[in-house]
């Protein structure tokens, strides 16, 4: 909950959408990717991955990965 005295307009006004991002299963975690047109896509973040999958450089927020 938000109490503000601010109107919800100015608050989530300069929000925007993610433009085009897809969940996506990629070697059994669950992902959030942004498909590029060169059949990859970019990881936008990690849904369900394994705790270690988070150190690995493979799978951080920016990286390429082959898209179906």
């Amino acid at each position: 909950m938000l109490y503000s005295v601010v109107p919800v307009e100015y608050v989530y006004g300069e929000q925007k959408p993610n433009d085009h991002c897809l969940d996506y299963v990629y070697q059994g975690m669950l992902m959030e990717v942004k498909p590029l047109t060169s059949g990859n896509a970019l990881i936008v973040r990690l849904i369900n991955p394994p705790l270690d999958c988070y150190l690995d450089e493979r799978y951080a927020p920016g990286s390429i990965i082959p898209y179906r």
